[in-house]
């Protein structure tokens, strides 16, 4: 029985891993004029539901105005995101495959760094895309921070698991 759940853990792991992989790959391959529509039209959402929530009556013009500031910090947290979760990915992976502790993180983290550089080479020839060594290191503190959170969440999880553990029935 506990064959079997390893099994599916490696195959879900896996189908995880290379199914996000696939998502960044696909995203990556928008050309320019594509990409800044989508994520331009969520600063224009974001703007708009602030303007409405806050009462503050802005004109079309200022909302898209706002709508510019805000599209390169969106698409620097879209990265940072997107890189998040296959750094998350990467390490379910490599665990399901017996690799522990330290060694399972710095895995994950250089796998992402080294993804994060293969789809910046992408982008060059994607029409009006650039790869940036900037956006690599976006990537990468992005899934440096996916696995800092998931370390995290480790550590509470055992910590809670101790505390009732130790509870006298």
């Amino acid at each position: 029985m506990r064959d079997t759940k390893k099994r599916i853990f490696r195959l879900a792991s896996t189908v995880m891993l290379a199914g996000w992989m696939a998502v960044i790959f696909l995203f990556s391959a928008q050309p320019a004029v594509e990409s800044s529509k989508v994520s331009g039209g969520v600063a224009y959402r974001i703007v708009s539901r602030a303007d409405r929530i806050f009462g503050m009556d802005l004109q079309e013009e200022e909302l898209l105005r706002y709508t510019e500031r805000l599209d390169h910090p969106i698409r620097k947290a879209a990265h940072m995101s997107e890189y998040a979760v296959l750094g998350v990915a990467a390490f379910l992976f490599f665990a399901g495959r017996g690799w522990k502790g330290r060694k399972c993180y710095i895995f994950s983290l250089v796998f992402s760094g080294l993804y994060a550089a293969t789809d910046e080479i992408h982008q060059l020839f994607v029409p009006g895309r650039a790869g940036r060594c900037s956006d690599v290191v976006i990537d990468t503190l992005g899934a440096a921070a996916g696995l800092l959170a998931l370390w995290l969440l480790g550590k509470i999880y055992k910590s809670v698991s101790r505390k009732s553990d130790r509870k006298p029935s």
